[in-house]
């Protein structure tokens, strides 16, 4: 299995939580419509912009990211990088609860 089909799998684990938990989300979907480098989920967690940039395995995010990461904080938003469906359950639980 690639690291893109893994990171598929992670992303819609990640979407559902946040829908059956009734936590708004965009999903942000790679095309030509998409900015480069936007962040792969968009959510509003307790009143808060939070952006997700999900990975597996070794990757690391791309600079067109890491751009997107610095603008999105400078603005106020959260912005993180969970490797796992645990790790992105944690950030949640602990936005949800702060």
């Amino acid at each position: 299995m690639t690291k893109i089909q893994r990171e598929k799998q992670l992303q819609d684990k990640c979407i559902k939580y946040l829908k059956d938990n009734r936590i708004y989300c965009l999903n942000i979907f790679g095309s030509g419509f998409a900015g480069k480098g936007s962040p792969d989920i968009i959510a509003c967690i307790g009143g808060k912009f939070v952006a997700f940039e999900l990975k597996v395995g070794s990757n690391k995010m791309q600079d067109d990211q890491k751009i997107h990461k610095i603008r999105i904080q400078r603005s106020g938003g959260k912005h993180y990088t969970p490797y796992t469906i645990d790790e992105f359950i944690k950030i949640v639980e602990d936005l949800r609860n702060e």
